[in-house]
């Protein structure tokens, strides 16, 4: 939802023009005018839009939702929202996490009928991407990515990055910001199903078989259309499992009694493979975070089929806010 005192204003609208001018730069009005000094331009600047940034666009009304876009050194289009519109955003995640609790159980029941299917069926791997997600956190991955900076995710993961020995899973890769992962687990499910597609033809561990027979990948799109499709219903993506984890570590912290927010932090970012900062503010619900110090939680501990024990009373307590 659109904060009141916003408006929706994108950047396909004249807009003001960042133009480099000797060690600096000028700002040029959808008008022409160039804006010299003032409030106006302490706005501008304010924005800190990075110097290398290229086709730098900027929006002409100090409350436009979004405030300035660019393009960084990788040709990539990175954006500067207004901080209502952040927060409003961030406040919406936050909040679709009941739903996705009650529609959790009705995708890991589809993944699991889709896993009974044919390896090498596009159901199976969309199946298996999901599960794979859903049991490590993993982000999901993007081409580009891949190719321009050698991170990968769920979708660009590539057999060298996995070994596996009977149900032990052992994960070495770069992730998002170089970040080196490596994780060893015990997943019984999780092994089955990477023994099942180790075979498969193409260099990704997630693919499917065409009907010429050639590997096909896995697009983001089409991970979230099978999400939604899933769950029965609209707003879950990918994203909104590294929400729920990264939340549902710090839950678990605090169900221990008088944890800290440095101590939820950590277990989130443990999980998420994230800093304590970045867990904090990007995957931890405000409501988790304000248990922290509290002694006892009194919550229903009736989970329903399809959760864990721990994700039943986590959205009970999420329920009742």
């Amino acid at each position: 939802m659109m904060p009141a005192d916003l408006i929706y204003f994108t950047d396909d609208r004249p807009g003001i023009l960042r133009q480099r001018r000797g060690r600096g730069f000028s700002y040029i009005a959808p008008d022409g005018t160039t804006i010299a000094r003032g409030a106006e331009r302490a706005r501008l600047e304010a924005l800190a839009v990075p110097p290398a940034y290229e086709d730098v666009w900027m929006c002409p009304v100090d409350n436009g939702h979004l405030q300035a876009t660019g393009r960084d050194a990788r040709a990539r289009k990175q954006y500067r929202y207004h901080p209502e519109w952040a927060a409003a955003q961030a406040e919406t995640k936050f909040a679709g996490l009941v739903d996705f609790g009650h529609a959790l159980p009705r995708i890991r029941r589809r993944v699991q009928r889709d896993l009974k299917g044919e390896v090498g069926e596009r159901d199976f791997a969309l199946a298996s991407a999901v599960a794979l997600i859903d049991r490590t956190a993993m982000r999901v991955g993007n081409v580009g990515y891949a190719r321009e900076n050698c991170s990968y995710g769920a979708l660009t993961l590539r057999n060298r990055h996995v070994r596996l020995e009977g149900d032990t899973i052992r994960l070495k890769y770069k992730a998002k910001a170089g970040k080196m992962v490596r994780r060893q687990m015990n997943d019984k499910t999780l092994a089955r199903i990477l023994h099942r597609i180790a075979d498969l033809p193409g260099a990704e561990v997630l693919s499917w078989t065409g009907e010429d027979g050639t590997p096909c990948t896995l697009s983001s799109n089409a991970l979230n259309a099978y999400i939604v499709d899933a769950a029965g219903q609209e707003g879950i993506t990918a994203k909104t499992f590294r929400t729920w984890t990264g939340t549902l570590a710090a839950f678990g912290v605090a169900e221990k009694g008088a944890s800290t927010i440095k101590a939820m932090s950590e277990a989130a970012a443990e999980r998420l493979g994230n800093t304590p900062t970045i867990a904090r503010n990007s995957y931890i619900h405000p409501e988790v975070i304000g248990l922290a110090g509290t002694e006892e939680l009194d919550i229903d501990n009736t989970a329903p089929s399809g959760l864990l024990a721990t994700e039943g009373r986590m959205l009970s307590f999420l329920e009742d806010l």
